[in-house]
């Protein structure tokens, strides 16, 4: 069972902590939001990077984003994901940046705390939950 509230308050904790490679990645954010709902984190392997070179190169080595998190989450379609799944929206530096479905908008780490966009920006999504 998905804790919607544990979700709200992970997302209020990162209100205004700024993007960081190394604690406040889309991947670390999405993670941060599979574990507060209750769930394990099963994109920690997924993490081993400090600078957007060595994100490119990690997932480069796991056949891209949708790749590695494909082989990790449950892919649905967009149109089904629900508060609290994954979010892939298309990013320029990655091909694909990871948000969490926060209802009709989706949230992710951003230059100055959590950025949103609207929901219709997801491409892919997948769930973190049964």
């Amino acid at each position: 069972m998905r804790d919607h509230d544990a979700l709200l308050a992970f997302i209020a904790s990162r209100a205004v902590m700024p993007f960081d490679w190394r604690c406040n990645d889309c991947v670390r954010y999405a993670a941060g939001a599979i574990v507060a709902q209750g769930g394990e984190s099963p994109l920690r392997g997924l993490r081993h990077w400090a600078t957007l070179t060595g994100a490119v190169r990690a997932l480069r080595r796991l056949g891209g984003m949708e790749a590695a998190v494909s082989a990790r989450l449950t892919a649905i379609a967009p149109a089904l994901a629900q508060r609290g799944d994954i979010a892939g929206v298309p990013d320029d530096m990655l091909g694909l940046r990871l948000m969490v479905v926060e209802g009709e908008t989706l949230v992710g780490p951003g230059d100055n705390g959590n950025c949103r966009q609207k929901r219709n920006a997801m491409t892919h999504a997948w769930s973190g939950l049964e």
